[in-house]
């Protein structure tokens, strides 16, 4: 093996981490809730207006109930495989989330918004984990976008770097 071949294998298995980020970046909206969570992602507007492009079939810069059923079968549904970049923890383990509720999309500023639930878990203290272990989906939670009232408390944690973000929020009733 050849000093040029060699010196490019370790330079690419060291270095191939520091070329992952993020191309998708979406701002989390959560709502905790006694029978369910409520979700809204609200996309990026480079994303929004590829995925807009793509289900406002009419190009009337709204989304009807036939474009809304597409984008959730065709978009939302599949992101499923991945626990829709979300799991639960409950202190001792993850749990993936693979059952969503009332799925909605609207077009607000632009920007596509997916409104949808999950159920509440029936453990007293939770944490909500949104993260893209692949680093091709930056999901953002600001703690104004959790929005708590009793008889919840609610924090915020975040990580957000250049290349990786992870946030939680820690839920308690």
């Amino acid at each position: 093996m050849s000093f040029r071949l060699l010196f490019l294998l370790i330079f690419t298995s060291i270095f191939s981490g520091l070329w992952a980020h993020p191309h998708i970046f979406i701002d989390v909206k959560v709502v905790p809730e006694t029978d369910k969570i409520t979700i809204s992602w609200a996309f990026d507007a480079m994303t929004s207006a590829m995925l807009i492009k793509d289900y406002d079939t009419n190009k009337d810069k709204q989304l009807d109930s036939s474009e809304i059923a597409f984008i959730e079968k065709d978009h939302f549904k599949p992101l499923g495989e991945f626990s829709y970049f979300m799991r639960l923890f409950d202190g001792k383990k993850e749990i993936e989330v693979h059952k969503t509720d009332t799925f909605h999309a609207t077009i607000e500023k632009k920007r596509l918004v997916y409104t949808f639930s999950i159920a509440t878990p029936s453990f007293k203290m939770y944490e909500l984990r949104f993260f893209d272990p692949e680093m091709y989906v930056a999901m953002i939670l600001k703690p104004e976008a959790l929005q708590c009232s009793k008889p919840f408390t609610c924090k915020v944690q975040g990580y957000d770097a250049d290349f990786y973000y992870a946030y939680k929020a820690m839920v308690s009733h």
